[in-house]
């Protein structure tokens, strides 16, 4: 058995597997936890492993953060894991540490097509390398490089390079983030936290920082991001519907500086939990305006297929794939 898990900067994934004939076969036992009840990732799996006893062979966990020498320092949440201590304490043979969107990039062989959504079909080349873009609680990208047919991710913390304004709306945020933090990543605009920076500037901006108060009291344990995501596609707010529209403009253009990145002929995956829930949104004309807006390389980007991720287990399947791959 395999043990493995997905750790976001707010929920975890935990689930055990039985690998067989290169399968990783379904998850069993699976559980979605929330992070802060919990001081560490060991009190959060001793408190699964209360519940689902595990024998395992190894374990494989997709974190969101740098992973450097076998540890990590969980963005967004403040946990410091290390793989050795972890497996010691477990009781484990073996700990791998990987980040999370090297998981995903693992988790894609294992979905099924009816798990991923086409937002471009373009032109699939079975041979080049492909990239993912997850954004989330934060905002992770990785190339995922061909070797010998697979694809294989690179570890990457690009979510966090310099966010790069293209239009007056984005110069504004741009403009009105670097005053209130210095700095404005890509990560600072693209991810649930960013949606809601933007959708409260743009209330604040027309004079309705009540109604801004109302939308977050109504997303309750969703958050407001789901406020905003669910107005905005519905049209019933327009301060809403403003932020949903450069999000997913900001969106397609760095998805689309990803597919130059990576000259990715093998197509661009949006994975992380915020894309299957503004899928309508996506399919809107920025998001593909954006992507392909690229001066003279745009009959390239009209060519690379980019698909949305449907299954959240994506990370989780990954995790346990990459486990079961090293381990042999």
């Amino acid at each position: 058995m395999i043990l493995a898990g997905d750790v976001g900067g707010t929920k975890t994934y935990l689930a055990q597997f039985d690998p067989r004939d290169g399968d990783v076969g379904p998850p069993l036992a699976a559980e979605h936890v929330r992070n802060d009840r919990y001081p560490s990732l060991e009190a959060l799996i001793e408190d699964y492993g209360s519940r689902h006893p595990f024998r395992a062979r190894a374990a494989c966990f997709g974190v969101a953060g740098p992973v450097v020498k076998d540890s990590v320092h969980v963005t967004h949440l403040g946990w410091n894991i290390d793989a050795a201590q972890l497996a010691q304490k477990l009781k484990l043979p073996r700990v791998h540490l990987i980040n999370d969107l090297v998981a995903n990039g693992y988790g894609i062989a294992a979905l099924k097509p009816t798990e991923v959504e086409t937002l471009q079909a373009g032109e699939l080349d079975e041979e080049g390398n492909a990239a993912l873009v997850a954004a989330g609680t934060g905002l992770g990208e990785s190339i995922l490089v061909r070797v010998r047919g697979n694809m294989i991710p690179i570890p990457s913390e690009a979510g966090h390079a310099d966010f790069a304004p293209r239009t007056d709306d984005e110069l504004r945020v741009f403009t009105a983030f670097r005053a209130r933090h210095g700095r404005v990543s890509y990560e600072r605009v693209l991810s649930g936290p960013g949606l809601c920076a933007v959708a409260q500037l743009f209330h604040e901006e027309r004079g309705e920082s009540a109604m801004w108060s109302r939308h977050v009291e109504e997303g309750g344990e969703e958050g407001p991001a789901w406020v905003v995501s669910r107005l905005g596609m519905e049209k019933a707010c327009r301060p809403c519907e403003d932020a949903l529209r450069l999000f997913v403009g900001a969106y397609g253009a760095e998805a689309g500086n990803m597919a130059l990145r990576a000259l990715a002929r093998g197509g661009i995956y949006l994975g992380g939990g915020i894309a299957p829930k503004i899928l309508p949104a996506l399919r809107w004309d920025v998001f593909l305006e954006a992507f392909r807006d690229k001066e003279h390389l745009r009959p390239l980007l009209v060519t690379i297929p980019v698909w949305v991720i449907r299954n959240e287990c994506t990370a989780l399947l990954g995790a346990a794939r990459y486990a079961a791959i090293t381990e042999g």
